[in-house]
Protein backbone atom coordinates (compact mmCIF):
# COMPACT_ATOMS: atom_id res chain seq x y z
CA UNK A 1 0.00 0.00 0.00
CA UNK A 2 1.38 2.84 -1.07
CA UNK A 3 1.70 6.20 1.00
CA UNK A 4 -0.87 8.27 -0.91
CA UNK A 5 -3.20 5.03 -0.38
CA UNK A 6 -2.98 5.41 3.45
CA UNK A 7 -3.00 9.25 3.81
CA UNK A 8 -6.27 8.99 1.50
CA UNK A 9 -8.00 6.73 3.60
CA UNK A 10 -6.61 8.01 7.18
CA UNK A 11 -8.15 11.09 5.87
CA UNK A 12 -11.37 9.00 4.90
CA UNK A 13 -11.03 7.45 8.53
CA UNK A 14 -10.99 10.89 9.62
CA UNK A 15 -13.85 12.60 8.18
CA UNK A 16 -16.15 9.29 9.13
CA UNK A 17 -15.29 9.59 12.84
CA UNK A 18 -15.87 13.63 12.69
CA UNK A 19 -19.41 12.94 11.18
CA UNK A 20 -20.15 10.21 14.10
CA UNK A 21 -19.61 13.09 16.84
CA UNK A 22 -20.99 16.48 14.64
CA UNK A 23 -24.39 14.85 13.72
CA UNK A 24 -25.42 14.80 17.42
CA UNK A 25 -23.96 18.21 18.08
CA UNK A 26 -25.44 19.99 15.56
CA UNK A 27 -28.69 18.16 15.97
CA UNK A 28 -28.67 19.09 19.75
CA UNK A 29 -28.22 23.18 18.45
CA UNK A 30 -30.99 22.82 16.20
CA UNK A 31 -33.17 21.50 18.84
CA UNK A 32 -32.39 24.57 21.64
CA UNK A 33 -32.32 27.18 18.94
CA UNK A 34 -36.16 28.85 19.20
CA UNK A 35 -36.72 29.76 14.96
CA UNK A 36 -39.74 31.90 14.93
CA UNK A 37 -41.77 34.59 12.77
CA UNK A 38 -42.91 38.21 13.58
CA UNK A 39 -46.16 38.23 14.43
CA UNK A 40 -48.42 39.40 11.34
CA UNK A 41 -52.00 39.21 10.39
CA UNK A 42 -52.80 39.12 6.54
CA UNK A 43 -56.14 40.64 5.60
CA UNK A 44 -58.24 41.39 3.11
CA UNK A 45 -61.25 44.21 3.70
CA UNK A 46 -64.48 43.94 1.36
CA UNK A 47 -67.43 45.68 1.45
CA UNK A 48 -70.31 43.31 0.46
CA UNK A 49 -73.60 45.88 -0.10
CA UNK A 50 -73.81 49.07 1.76
CA UNK A 51 -73.87 48.00 5.94
CA UNK A 52 -72.11 44.78 5.58
CA UNK A 53 -68.55 44.29 5.24
CA UNK A 54 -66.24 40.80 5.13
CA UNK A 55 -62.81 40.88 6.66
CA UNK A 56 -60.87 37.40 5.37
CA UNK A 57 -57.98 36.95 7.80
CA UNK A 58 -54.50 35.08 8.13
CA UNK A 59 -52.48 35.32 11.33
CA UNK A 60 -49.43 33.58 12.95
CA UNK A 61 -50.43 35.60 16.55
CA UNK A 62 -53.05 37.05 17.82
CA UNK A 63 -54.71 40.23 16.52
CA UNK A 64 -57.57 42.59 16.38
CA UNK A 65 -60.25 43.85 13.92
CA UNK A 66 -60.28 48.04 14.37
CA UNK A 67 -62.95 50.25 12.82
CA UNK A 68 -62.63 54.38 12.80
CA UNK A 69 -65.63 56.75 11.32
CA UNK A 70 -68.79 55.39 13.11
CA UNK A 71 -70.61 55.24 15.68
CA UNK A 72 -73.54 52.75 16.21
CA UNK A 73 -74.17 48.72 16.42
CA UNK A 74 -72.07 46.41 14.70
CA UNK A 75 -73.04 42.86 14.77
CA UNK A 76 -70.23 40.50 14.24
CA UNK A 77 -70.24 37.02 13.10
CA UNK A 78 -67.08 34.47 12.06
CA UNK A 79 -66.52 31.92 9.78
CA UNK A 80 -64.04 29.41 10.06
CA UNK A 81 -64.25 27.20 6.92
CA UNK A 82 -65.93 28.08 3.35
CA UNK A 83 -65.39 29.47 -0.02
CA UNK A 84 -65.21 32.74 -1.84
CA UNK A 85 -66.16 32.37 -5.61
CA UNK A 86 -65.27 28.38 -5.70
CA UNK A 87 -61.96 28.86 -3.64
CA UNK A 88 -61.90 27.63 -0.47
CA UNK A 89 -60.29 29.24 3.33
CA UNK A 90 -59.82 27.60 6.43
CA UNK A 91 -58.69 24.21 5.70
CA UNK A 92 -55.56 24.89 7.86
CA UNK A 93 -57.27 27.84 10.33
CA UNK A 94 -58.82 27.49 13.78
CA UNK A 95 -61.05 29.31 15.51
CA UNK A 96 -59.08 32.28 16.82
CA UNK A 97 -61.45 33.49 19.88
CA UNK A 98 -65.02 33.90 21.01
CA UNK A 99 -66.18 36.46 19.38
CA UNK A 100 -69.32 38.99 20.45
CA UNK A 101 -72.03 38.99 18.67
CA UNK A 102 -72.85 42.96 18.65
CA UNK A 103 -70.51 45.72 19.60
CA UNK A 104 -71.26 49.32 19.93
CA UNK A 105 -68.23 51.81 18.86
CA UNK A 106 -69.59 55.20 20.93
CA UNK A 107 -66.85 57.60 19.34
CA UNK A 108 -65.65 57.47 15.69
CA UNK A 109 -62.21 57.42 16.79
CA UNK A 110 -60.34 54.39 16.13
CA UNK A 111 -62.52 51.40 18.31
CA UNK A 112 -61.19 47.56 18.63
CA UNK A 113 -64.45 45.46 17.33
CA UNK A 114 -62.83 42.13 18.20
CA UNK A 115 -59.58 40.76 19.75
CA UNK A 116 -58.38 37.51 19.03
CA UNK A 117 -56.90 35.31 21.85
CA UNK A 118 -55.14 32.93 19.38
CA UNK A 119 -53.90 33.02 15.60
CA UNK A 120 -55.73 31.58 12.65
CA UNK A 121 -53.39 29.28 11.55
CA UNK A 122 -53.63 25.68 13.13
CA UNK A 123 -50.93 24.05 10.85
CA UNK A 124 -49.12 24.92 8.04
CA UNK A 125 -49.71 25.44 4.52
CA UNK A 126 -51.12 28.47 2.40
CA UNK A 127 -52.33 31.36 3.33
CA UNK A 128 -55.74 30.94 2.31
CA UNK A 129 -55.74 27.84 4.10
CA UNK A 130 -55.39 29.65 7.65
CA UNK A 131 -57.80 32.22 6.69
CA UNK A 132 -60.84 32.65 8.67
CA UNK A 133 -63.84 35.29 7.74
CA UNK A 134 -65.38 37.80 10.04
CA UNK A 135 -68.69 39.54 8.81
CA UNK A 136 -69.86 42.65 10.33
CA UNK A 137 -73.12 44.48 9.88
CA UNK A 138 -74.02 48.29 10.71
CA UNK A 139 -76.23 51.26 9.67
CA UNK A 140 -76.01 51.29 5.74
CA UNK A 141 -75.66 55.25 6.08
CA UNK A 142 -72.33 54.74 7.82
CA UNK A 143 -68.55 54.38 6.25
CA UNK A 144 -66.61 52.94 7.98
CA UNK A 145 -63.16 52.24 7.61
CA UNK A 146 -61.61 48.59 9.10
CA UNK A 147 -58.15 47.41 10.02
CA UNK A 148 -56.74 44.25 11.50
CA UNK A 149 -53.47 44.88 13.51
CA UNK A 150 -51.68 42.58 15.92
CA UNK A 151 -51.80 43.14 18.61
CA UNK A 152 -47.92 44.69 19.42
CA UNK A 153 -48.91 47.50 17.08
CA UNK A 154 -49.20 51.04 18.28
CA UNK A 155 -52.79 51.40 16.75
CA UNK A 156 -53.99 48.85 18.93
CA UNK A 157 -52.82 49.71 22.20
CA UNK A 158 -54.51 53.19 21.65
CA UNK A 159 -57.95 51.97 20.02
CA UNK A 160 -61.01 51.95 22.47
CA UNK A 161 -62.83 48.55 23.12
CA UNK A 162 -65.84 49.01 21.48
CA UNK A 163 -68.61 47.93 24.29
CA UNK A 164 -71.23 45.37 23.96
CA UNK A 165 -74.06 46.43 22.79
CA UNK A 166 -76.44 44.83 25.55
CA UNK A 167 -74.16 46.47 28.43
CA UNK A 168 -74.66 50.38 27.30
CA UNK A 169 -78.59 49.20 27.62
CA UNK A 170 -78.05 48.99 31.49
Amino acid sequence: MGIKTKIFLGWVAFEAISLCIALPAAAQIVDRVIFSAAPRAAHVVTPLAPGMTEIIVASNAPFTVLSEGAVGEMSLSLTVSGTINGTAFGSQAQHPGQIQGCVMPTAPTLSSLYTATRRTAANRGEVIGQAVMIHIKYDPALTPTFAVKTLDQPEVKTAATAPLCNSLSS
